[in-house]
């Protein structure tokens, strides 16, 4: 697996990785103590609950100019920040699989966050990931995000997933041709190459998988067309009208379909929750992503 990025990459990754779980357990993790405290005390654990299993299907549409005409209509399926957690969870899980299962699709990708914490074991997730590949299409692209160890890509590709950390993929459909490009995780890591993905493309349309918003700048130097995205969860704790409590990203995109420069990008609220199990005004989310052609 080495032989596949630059050397010392892995080991660069696998570094970090382990000082961020050293940090958490030393400090306790303390956020996650006082969040799931507070919401205990709150007496609203039992409706957060039932809100963070409401997953919605949303239908975005991207017009998309120069896009090939035999692309048009091309269907994506979006999911995003499963948090799966170590319990299980077959709610979850069974609400995401049937809920995929009817809709259908012509490539499935997943934008990271597939383990509930940023460290620990990553069994069960990927239990879940396995459990759900049959319920995607024969295209199914991955990438990893701040809760994702690079030690899992083997078991990913072994259940039938196609991962891209600072990789592209070239998808062809109906004659036509683009490109996937997924990069590795932004936001905590931040050893991201999109040039890297760029020259591993074979055509200059280009949908972006990123696990963070934060690449949209990166996303227009590189003339990417699509940036799909997650990490924010939407807030996942709003204020009625969808006004996040906390944000976890640097910039104002932190939900739903937006443009920068040219580029246009969707960022999903995700269909787990993570720090506490539940949600407030900001349901989870499958989303599938029709790329329409501007004649």
């Amino acid at each position: 697996m080495n032989n596949r990025w630059p050397p010392g990459f892995v080991e660069k990754r696998l570094a970090r990785e382990k000082k961020k779980e050293q940090k958490l357990v030393l400090s306790g993790d303390p956020i996650r103590r006082i969040a799931q405290a507070s919401l205990l005390l709150s007496g609203m654990r039992a409706r957060g609950r039932r809100n963070a299993l409401n997953l919605q299907l949303e239908h975005n549409e991207f017009s998309l100019p120069h896009w090939p005409e035999q692309l048009h209509d091309f269907r994506i399926l979006h999911l995003s920040d499963l948090h799966i957690p170590e319990t299980g969870d077959d709610e979850l899980i069974s609400g995401i699989e049937q809920l995929t299962r009817n809709t259908p699709h012509h490539l499935a990708v997943l934008t990271g966050d597939y383990r509930d914490r940023s460290f620990g074991p990553a069994a069960v997730a990927l239990k879940g990931l396995a459990r759900l590949r049959n319920a995607l299409s024969d295209n199914a692209i991955l990438v990893l995000g701040n809760h994702d160890s690079i030690g899992t890509v083997g078991d990913m590709e072994a259940m039938g997933y196609r991962v891209l950390v600072n990789e592209a993929a070239t998808i062809e459909h109906a004659g036509s041709s683009f490109d996937v490009l997924g990069l590795d995780d932004p936001s905590y890591y931040k050893q991201h190459d999109l040039q890297r993905c760029v020259e591993q493309g074979t055509t200059r349309f280009r949908v972006l998988l990123s696990h963070s918003p934060d690449t949209h700048q990166l996303a227009q130097e590189h003339s990417v067309d699509v940036l799909l995205c997650g990490h924010t969860h939407g807030g996942q704790l709003c204020l009625p009208g969808g006004y996040p409590i906390r944000r976890n990203s640097h910039v104002n995109l932190l939900s739903g379909r937006w443009e920068f420069n040219g580029v246009q990008g969707y960022t999903s609220r995700g269909a787990g929750t993570s720090v506490v199990d539940a949600r407030f005004n900001c349901p989870p989310e499958l989303t599938l992503h029709q790329l329409k052609t501007v004649i």
